[in-house]
């Protein structure tokens, strides 16, 4: 597994004593990509440690392979670094859940609103959403979460910010753990978040800013609120 590229073998979860095989992409991709769903779907607790010789070893790759990895998940959120403490997936508490909402309702709802009122709907966006509809019909929780994040950061991205642009995917990044949680635990189905992107889409379409504002902010507060009963739960 030290060579250029991984091999395209499923991990088999009866066995922990082989090693964790990484689908057919560069080392580096895969074991990022890995890791993630692995996050994304709870395979990795919240709090534990998350070192380069544990993950060199799962997956039988190099120290420093597995050192970018875990950098890069740290630059993505999905990681949190401390002091002289290894990386370990951040405990969502309801302070963290209320600002990651509140940044992107910051971003998003602007964001619809300047779509809505150029009638701005691209291609992008139009697979972004049949590819989460798609996504929405089974049941992975990564795909759910990742097309989720993909359709939003279209949206985004028709604006043709490069900062906007930017600073949206940093924050959506680190709001994938609140997406994964919402789905692990049922607490909003694929298809109600389908029915609340076709909204917004419409009111985009139908040149309706303030419709289109108001969607996606209701489409925010719905996520977050059952996200919050369900850590207070």
């Amino acid at each position: 597994m030290r060579g250029l590229r991984a091999q395209a073998i499923t991990f088999d979860a009866k066995d922990p004593s082989m090693p964790i095989r990484l689908a057919t992409q560069s080392i580096g991709d895969a074991l990022v990509a890995s890791l993630r769903e692995r996050i994304l779907t709870d395979q990795i607790s919240v709090g534990a440690p998350l070192t380069e010789a544990s993950v060199s070893t799962d997956y039988d790759v190099a120290r420093q392979t597995a050192k970018a990895a875990i950098e890069r998940l740290v630059g993505e959120g999905l990681l949190e670094r401390t002091a002289h403490r290894s990386a370990r997936v951040p405990e969502l508490d309801e302070a963290r859940v209320r600002d990651l909402y509140f940044a992107r309702g910051v971003v998003e709802v602007r964001a619809y609103q300047l779509l809505a009122k150029r009638r701005l709907l691209t291609e992008e966006v139009g697979r972004a959403h049949k590819v989460f509809r798609a996504a929405a019909s089974g049941t992975d929780v990564a795909s759910i979460v990742q097309t989720d994040v993909e359709f939003h950061r279209a949206l985004i991205d028709s604006l043709e910010s490069e900062r906007l642009s930017r600073a949206h995917r940093l924050i959506i990044n680190e709001n994938r753990l609140c997406l994964a949680q919402v789905q692990n635990a049922h607490l909003l189905g694929p298809e109600e978040i389908t029915r609340e992107h076709e909204g917004i889409l419409a009111a985009i379409r139908d040149g309706d800013p303030l419709r289109a504002g108001e969607l996606g902010q209701q489409h925010l507060e719905h996520a977050e609120r059952k996200l919050l009963t369900h850590l207070q739960g």
